[in-house]
């Protein structure tokens, strides 16, 4: 089973029967261990499906109220899913009937884009929005614990990585710019330059070997952390692929176990 997208289509395709679900969604998210997925749609819905066998819609509810669902989390451990829909974030939980169990002031000034759980303390999440800004939360507490300002135009991607044992936070600007943040120092300590067009999507290989960057342009960045040190944060370029044909990349992802893109 995988699953391939467009900005506002997702299409999940079995490998035995070489079916096609087609869905309008803004958003989507596999919960691998229960073998599910939630698609986040422009009414501001969320859809519950399972894959195990043969695709079943086990249920919907409702996210948001009049905005589409701009991005999902799935918590690493927790039976969690962090929503969020314009400048709204919610956390729901699946093992008491997908009820809301924190709702996130609205501190954010413009859209939230995306949100991300950080894997090494997985009670720790971040957005990022059109204001600008990166906000870092716990799921404890409604209110944000900081914020991370540098980027000058809307912020559209993150993704958190380890590098020599520091946690870091790559992010992703209408800038042109992509910004490595330390989160011990809760400071950017690198930004890349290196883009003609904005940067829509970024995520790190598992192994933290390589960040990748994904532009509007169809291009995608290839950059080598293995040089990284608690002295020098600059990442070295690799490898430039276009798909400018195929349209901006607005999404990243490997194969589990593997080093395919």
């Amino acid at each position: 089973m995988f699953a391939y997208g467009t900005m506002t289509q997702i299409h999940l395709m079995s490998q035995r029967s070489q079916s096609c679900l087609l869905t309008t969604v803004h958003s989507v998210k596999v919960i691998s261990r229960k073998k599910w997925f939630v698609a986040g749609t422009s009414d501001g819905v969320i859809h519950v499906y399972n894959y195990d066998n043969k695709i079943q819609k086990l249920r919907s509810f409702r996210a948001a109220s009049d905005c589409f669902i701009t991005s999902m989390a799935v918590h690493p451990t927790h039976p969690y899913v962090l929503s969020s829909a314009h400048r709204d974030m919610k956390l729901w939980d699946w093992d008491n009937g997908w009820d809301c169990t924190q709702s996130f002031v609205q501190e954010h000034s413009d859209t939230i884009q995306q949100v991300a759980f950080n894997p090494v303390d997985s009670n720790i999440f971040a957005s990022a929005s059109d204001d600008h800004t990166v906000k870092v939360w716990s799921i404890d507490s409604p209110e944000s614990k900081y914020t991370l300002s540098g980027h000058q135009d809307k912020v559209n991607c993150l993704n958190f990585f380890t590098c020599n044992d520091r946690q870091y936070l790559i992010t992703g600007s209408d800038d042109h710019t992509a910004k490595i943040w330390d989160m011990e120092e809760k400071a950017c300590v690198h930004t890349i330059q290196a883009f003609v067009s904005p940067v829509i999507s970024v995520m790190a290989f598992p192994d933290s070997s390589y960040l990748i960057t994904g532009s509007r342009d169809g291009s995608v960045h290839f950059w080598s952390s293995s040089e990284f040190s608690d002295f020098c944060m600059v990442p070295r370029l690799e490898r430039i692929v276009n798909f400018g044909s195929g349209g901006a990349i607005w999404g990243l992802g490997c194969f589990m176990g593997s080093r395919r893109l």
